[in-house]
């Protein structure tokens, strides 16, 4: 597993493509439920580790532990805005080049006005993390970028949970709506020139 081509887990991730897991009734019945569960952090740890026991036990691989940490996400602020915030992350030891436990870790307020995230973005953000799992433990990737190919694989998997609202749109769907913004100049200004 570990010792190959550096770019081999990049090209890996990026064929790979297709639904990573054929998600069942309940883990469906799960995700929605997630939509609408209140902004305790227990409930929604509780429900997002039935999701992704659902989704794990489907796919054939090796548990993965969530926590739900009740606390602002990570960021870096320069003192007049946000350079950058972390939702959550994904962390996975090997023993003899298997995963041998997972955690998902997910920040449960916001980064700036600590405010509970809203459950759209803790949704989206799970099934994120859940699919870098889902790299390591069934792809077998050394490392898991974020490459087209994973996006599809996240975009496939929320499509099939019925959940596919929780993602920003496809920036290469030309059928989808395209906003006022994109397509006007701001007042007072001018595209080109």
């Amino acid at each position: 597993m570990f010792g190959q081509d550096p770019d081999a887990a990049y090209r890996r991730s990026q064929r790979s493509t297709g639904l990573p897991v054929r998600p069942t009734v309940v883990a469906r019945g799960l995700a929605l439920r997630l939509l609408d569960v209140s902004d305790d952090p227990h409930e929604r740890r509780h429900l997002g580790q039935l999701l992704v026991d659902e989704l794990s036990a489907s796919a054939g691989i090796g548990r993965v532990e969530l926590v739900v940490a009740d606390r602002r996400q990570v960021n870096q602020h320069d003192g007049r805005r946000l350079q950058s915030k972390t939702y959550g992350y994904y962390r996975c030891w090997f023993e003899d080049g298997e995963v041998s436990r997972a955690r998902i870790r997910i920040y449960h307020r916001t980064a700036v006005r600590g405010q509970v995230v809203a459950p759209k973005v803790f949704l989206n953000t799970l099934l994120h993390e859940w699919v870098h799992h889902f790299d390591f433990s069934a792809l077998r990737l050394t490392r898991s970028p974020h490459t087209a190919g994973f996006y599809s694989r996240l975009r496939a998997l929320a499509d099939a949970l019925s959940v596919g609202m929780v993602l920003p749109p496809d920036p290469d769907d030309r059928t989808a709506p395209v906003g006022r913004a994109a397509r006007s100049a701001p007042p007072g200004r001018r595209w080109g020139g």
